[in-house]
């Protein structure tokens, strides 16, 4: 090759580098520009998620029966919405009490339930603590409160259980239920409530005038009913709650045209006509 025919060849290569350069730049510029545009998205997502929650605010001050907030448009293409929960609607599997979860999901899952959260390595009859993990090639259990429902697949009979039977169960709120949210399963496992109880119960749920106490449904049932009801009456009243203790508030906002929305779980307590917020949770 002569020296001509070498400094083409040489000019040729700088221009293939050069545009690969150039390329490898406007790739960068793209990607660079897409991420900025993300991130401009997800910030008036956050914003707009942070609005909702001030609605809700407003609309609990006054109705305190508020429990969501249907999709919103804010303009610009903004959107929000909340969902609002009562834990007390669900048994909390790390505070219920032993008898209880005996009754509502018998012993070859209370136990098990119950040896996972405990601090001792001492099995019940039907239950299963460290060494029977082991030999089962299983997780470990944590001796102490369940994190999620996660975590109760990893139980021992658990694993067995259809999914949607999961959310009559919760890891939330204060471990007193609602009897005028609960599922007939979980009445049927409070103490004293017989069938004309849990009857009179779900009746009054179609009203819109739940049973506001204890002693309101004692006067609401008949004599037979109401003795068994004042036999169990100070136990129920420590697993039981008419009123909201706290709510869970999901929150999402977006923006319309991009997949990405901004959520947040907020626990708030009602206090008179407000909603105070001890505890946030961004996803």
């Amino acid at each position: 090759m002569n020296r001509r025919g070498f400094a083409l060849l040489t000019v040729l290569w700088v221009l293939v580098a050069l545009a690969t350069l150039a390329g490898a730049s406007s790739s960068l510029a793209r990607r660079g520009t897409a991420v900025t545009r993300n991130r401009i998205h997800l910030t008036r997502a956050a914003w707009a998620r942070e609005a909702c929650g001030e609605i809700l605010a407003a609309r609990f001050a006054g109705d305190r029966s508020v429990r969501e907030v249907d999709t919103i448009e804010l303009g610009r293409g903004t959107w929000c919405r909340v969902a609002v929960s009562d834990p007390a609607g669900a048994v909390n599997v790390n505070l219920a009490p032993a008898d209880m979860l005996q009754r509502l999901l018998g012993d070859s899952l209370a136990d098990p339930l119950l040896d996972w959260r405990d601090a001792d390595d001492v099995p019940r009859p039907l239950g299963a603590e460290a060494e029977w993990y082991r030999r089962a090639r299983r997780a470990q259990p944590r001796n102490g409160p369940l994190a999620d429902a996660g975590e109760l697949r990893l139980v021992r009979g658990f694993e067995r259980v259809p999914m949607d039977w999961f959310a009559g169960l919760t890891m939330r709120g204060s471990g007193r239920v609602n009897p005028n949210l609960v599922s007939r399963a979980v009445l049927a496992a409070l103490p004293g409530l017989d069938a004309e109880v849990i009857e009179a119960l779900i009746a009054r749920r179609s009203t819109r005038r739940p049973i506001a106490s204890i002693d309101e449904l004692i006067a609401a049932t008949s004599p037979s009913s109401r003795i068994a009801l004042l036999a169990e009456y100070r136990e129920l009243a420590q697993i039981t709650a008419f009123a909201p203790a706290l709510l869970l508030a999901r929150i999402e906002g977006g923006v319309r045209g991009t997949p990405l929305v901004s959520t947040a779980t907020l626990t708030l307590v009602p206090v008179e006509s407000r909603l105070a917020i001890v505890a946030r949770e961004s996803d």
